[in-house]
């Protein structure tokens, strides 16, 4: 098989990402995509307890349905 450009760029990728710091890793991910596969639990962690009394609320006015 022979090497192709695409090999060539997928290993080098691979070494740029080996190279780079966890921060710079996910420097370029949105929010969305940071917490894709947390546990609901954990997304929750850095919230203050307002933030957290304001989630409660829409939560409950959403499961009562009003908006």
């Amino acid at each position: 098989m022979a090497y192709t450009f695409e090999d060539f760029k997928r290993e080098w990728t691979r070494q740029k990402l080996a190279e780079m710091t966890p921060e710079e890793r996910l420097r370029g991910l949105s929010p969305e995509e940071l917490v894709r596969g947390l546990r609901p639990e954990d997304r929750l962690l850095g919230l203050s307890n307002e933030e957290l009394v304001r989630l409660k609320d829409l939560l409950e006015r959403r499961t009562s349905g009003q908006r």
